[in-house]
């Protein structure tokens, strides 16, 4: 435990030389999912598109959709802040009653990456914020991880431009999403009006994750 920690301090300092550019956050640098919601089905009617996620639908909204057309992969919920049941959705849905979700639809969050197909979790993405063993990173300058002999230091982790919710799920899921092991160390002190979850879908207000070491093994 005291090498860890020593490990985690050394890796730390270096961090901290990259100066006060870590203050402020990198900003959405992906694309956010989107979801059209239709009061008629077969795409008719009112619409309203959401991006990212809804954590509970306005009242004209609530309860209304009867068909939808999703951009990527979506989670949507009968109640608020994806409670209640809840189903995984992508592609166009002309009739919600298939699902059984018709005018029952009150929260839905998409999921980071777009793609479709199960497993959720993070995907390396593409064009940024990546890191590989060896060191090559095309992600900001100012966020690149640090090398140690055990160990790779993230002073500002983020999934596709965004901040990581933060839990050991989250941490873990980010570490193995750069060809690294398990976390060792996070820290949670800062809160983010909207990050990106261990399952990949996007969260509102949360604490996120900073100066994060993950293992190389």
């Amino acid at each position: 435990m005291k090498t860890m920690l020593a490990t985690v301090a050394a890796i730390a300092t270096l961090g901290a030389a990259a100066g006060a550019a870590l203050a402020q956050p990198y900003g959405g640098g992906g694309r956010q999912p989107s979801a059209i919601l239709y009061d008629q089905p077969n795409f008719q009617g009112r619409q309203t598109t959401i991006y990212g996620l809804a954590t509970n639908l306005p009242r004209d909204w609530n309860d209304k959709a009867l068909s939808a057309r999703f951009q990527g992969r979506w989670r949507i919920c009968e109640d608020s802040d994806f409670r209640g049941r809840c189903q995984d959705v992508n592609g166009d849905v002309p009739d919600l009653n298939r699902l059984g979700m018709a005018e029952r639809i009150t929260s839905l969050q998409g999921y980071a990456g777009g793609g479709g197909g199960g497993g959720g979790g993070y995907r390396p993405p593409g064009g940024g914020d990546s890191w590989r063993p060896g060191g090559s990173w095309s992600g900001p300058g100012q966020y690149r991880p640090y090398e140690g002999t055990r160990s790779v230091f993230f002073p500002y982790p983020t999934m596709e431009g965004y901040d990581i919710a933060a839990g050991s799920s989250s941490a873990n899921a980010f570490c193995r999403s750069q060809g690294l092991g398990s976390s060792a160390y996070y820290d949670s002190s800062q809160r983010a009006q909207q990050a990106i979850d261990g399952e990949g879908r996007y969260t509102g207000p949360t604490s996120v994750l900073r100066d994060l070491v993950c293992r190389r093994y």
